[in-house]
């Protein structure tokens, strides 16, 4: 373990901490939620499956975001013909967290574990750079649900789309997610002309020494002494930690968006029915509300104050 690179000791909470094998062609990460996930967790009250699964996405999300090359927000989707139609996970410039899972029949959870609940259906990864002040074109693999869990399902859009060996773990209970991702470098970033079996070889064997660690590890054992468990005779050089962060991305403007689409005559129904147009954030629960003048505001491209009730 390269000590000039050591966490601090409160690194452990609501951070995310890549580190690199320094005499082999491999990278890895390493994730913990804490508030970030309890704040998720606690704008709805889920059946403790989807809350399970919601929260491995969520994690599986923010190590995604730690080896996107570009700066920007991914997205992370699973969808399926089960009980769970949807579990969606988003992470903001590599820091800012938010997740929502869409439930069709809530009876029939407890009959489907894992990625179960939602049935057969895909898993969507959608990745939209910002450049400056301004969002680039977004990029999007799709690939089948398999596998047996979130992390299964992610290790198999790799192995399909991207054709890097990864693994990823996973856990989730209460308070508290974690996980780990463990990925061999892409040729243009590779530092050592091992070949591509002696690749293959230390990549096998790494995640055989990965594979021996178990949920209580991952979720409770600081970062550095669960790499000093599982790869004491490695080489391995920790970056500094990086905070995450329960965030939502809702705002007036982007809602004042959504109604500037809709028909002012069904805007105008709504308001002779209830007075006034109140939209919700499903993420934070944020309320925004508009009268009359505000709805003749957004279909003249005018721009209304941006009060916001909580």
């Amino acid at each position: 373990m390269n000590p000039a690179t050591s966490p601090p000791a409160n690194a452990d909470e609501d951070r995310l901490q890549r580190f690199l094998f320094e005499e082999l062609d491999i990278r890895g990460a390493l994730a913990r939620l804490d508030s970030a996930w309890a704040s998720v967790r606690s704008a709805h009250r889920y059946p403790e499956p989807v809350e399970r699964l919601l929260g491995e996405l969520l994690t599986a999300t923010a190590l995604l975001a730690s080896i996107v090359k570009v700066q920007g927000t991914i997205t992370v989707q699973a969808t399926g013909d089960g009980p769970l139609a949807a579990v969606m996970a988003e992470c903001r410039d590599r820091s800012q967290l938010r997740g929502i899972a869409r439930i069709r029949d809530a009876e029939a959870l407890e009959a489907a574990p894992g990625t179960g609940i939602l049935g057969k259906g895909l898993v969507t990864i959608t990745i939209r750079p910002e450049l400056g002040d301004r969002i680039g074109e977004p990029y999007q693999g799709i690939v089948p649900l398999d596998g047996s869990s979130i992390a299964e399902a992610l290790e198999g859009y790799f192995a399909q789309s991207e054709q890097i060996p990864t693994r990823i773990w996973l856990s989730t209970e209460g308070d508290r997610s974690a996980g780990m991702l463990i990925q061999a470098l892409p040729p243009e970033l590779a530092h050592h002309d091992h070949g591509e079996r002696r690749r293959e070889e230390d990549f096998g064997r790494i995640t055989l020494l990965a594979d021996t660690v178990s949920e209580t590890e991952l979720r409770n054992l600081p970062g550095e002494r669960l790499l000093s468990r599982l790869f004491f005779e490695e080489t391995v050089a920790l970056q500094r930690p990086q905070s995450l962060e329960f965030a939502c991305s809702c705002s007036r403007d982007r809602t004042r968006e959504a109604l500037r689409a809709m028909p002012l005559t069904e805007l105008e129904d709504i308001l002779d029915e209830q007075g006034e147009i109140r939209m919700e954030c499903q993420f934070c629960h944020s309320v925004y509300r508009f009268d009359r003048v505000d709805v003749a505001a957004v279909h003249a491209a005018a721009a209304p104050g941006d009060d916001q009730v909580h």
